[in-house]
């Protein structure tokens, strides 16, 4: 009771003022029909609007809950793929006994900042060391790849996107196998450069490139883009290809970063190469 009071002592004036203001809106209401008609109607368009957020609300929650599902669905399907296994098969007698293990595995994120306009463009992801995210990992999405993970902190990871000056990615010609390297030059969003292609390999406008599995970054096989065109200007032995990327990088929302199962034994190849 002593707090009630209080309270009043230190609001009173203000609530009084405010039950008066209720009092008088209710008055006025009840007893003016113009008034009356268009409190209604107010408080209609109100109440409407508050349902209409609510339902908005609902279809984004309904939406996300949705979203998870299809990540998790591509990702069950992404790994059963025969480039993201690594097959023990080995001779035994005369039959082949065929086994494969997971090879590449892969962690779903949301991009949450994004730029693709410098010639050092990076992206952040909401996934970090936490989520077992570490640096030198390859990034893709449902329609090709991104880019590698550079930095990493507990709950976010710092992307060096395709469209960077020191962007390195082996890349290959579907149809051939030649591989070279994809570098960007810094000046269109959707074009890059193969670099190493020999000029015997048969090369045509609208062939596919894809990743080329000499690395530990991203399976054989995955989507860059096609070629857009290409000549043998400034002489060398190579092509100058430009690349059609399948991806648009300006609009990239969802990811996958690609956990590869055995980078620890590569990482001890690597130590022994280098001691």
């Amino acid at each position: 009771m002593r707090g009630l009071l209080q309270l009043f002592a230190a609001y009173g004036n203000f609530l009084l003022f405010g039950f008066l203001e209720l009092l008088a809106l209710i008055l006025v209401v009840s007893f003016n029909q113009r008034q009356g008609a268009i409190w209604d109607n107010s408080w209609g368009m109100a109440t409407a609007a508050l349902d209409q957020s609510a339902d908005w609300l609902g279809e984004q929650w309904a939406l996300r809950d949705e979203l998870i599902k299809l990540q998790g669905e591509n990702i069950r399907l992404m790994e059963q793929l025969d480039n993201a296994r690594y097959s023990n098969a080995v001779r035994q007698d005369t039959f082949l006994k065929d086994s494969t293990e997971q090879l590449f595995s892969y962690i779903p994120a949301n991009v949450i900042s994004n730029s693709t306009i410098g010639t050092a463009n990076y992206l952040r992801l909401d996934k970090g060391s936490n989520h077992g995210v570490r640096p030198n990992m390859g990034v893709v999405s449902s329609d090709g790849i991104v880019g590698v993970v550079r930095a990493v902190t507990p709950h976010y990871s710092q992307v060096m996107s395709l469209l960077h000056r020191e962007t390195r990615i082996k890349a290959a010609l579907s149809n051939s196998g030649y591989f070279g390297t994809l570098t960007w030059n810094g000046k269109n969003a959707r074009l890059m450069q193969l670099e190493a292609i020999p000029k015997h390999a048969v090369v045509a406008e609208g062939d596919t490139v894809v990743t080329s599995g000499y690395s530990q970054l991203f399976p054989y096989g995955l989507p860059v883009g096609t070629i857009k065109s290409f000549d043998f200007s400034g002489g060398g032995n190579f092509y100058n290809i430009q690349v059609m990327l399948r991806n648009d990088l300006n609009k990239l929302r969802y990811v996958y970063v690609i956990e590869n199962e055995m980078w620890k034994e590569h990482k001890e190849l690597d130590e022994a190469v280098n001691e």
